[in-house]
């Protein structure tokens, strides 16, 4: 399976479950992560979706430390299980 295939279906799953998958593109900022999903309780994660085989640049590694250090998380999934999982248990804790 192809990263835009895993991607597409992690998207898919945030969308049924009442969430934005929006796809992150920084214009003069390489290696910010795939997307940032917006959840109802307006909390937001960062997703980087690789394949199992994909490596995370040491760019991405660099934009990845800069956004977790303004206090957000970012997440690297090479599944689309993976994605569907992290999207769930976000959902479960915010209505619990």
């Amino acid at each position: 399976m192809t990263e835009s295939q895993i991607e597409r279906k992690i998207c898919k799953h945030a969308n049924l479950r009442g969430c934005i998958a929006f796809k992150f593109v920084s214009p003069g900022r390489a290696g910010v992560p795939d997307r940032v999903i917006l959840f109802p309780d307006a909390s937001t994660i960062f997703m980087e979706i690789k394949t199992p085989t994909g490596i995370v640049s040491a760019l991405q590694k660099n934009e990845h430390r800069l956004i977790q250090a303004c206090g957000h998380t970012v997440y690297v999934v090479d599944s689309v299980e993976e994605g569907k999982q992290i999207i769930d248990e976000h959902i479960r804790r915010i209505k619990s």
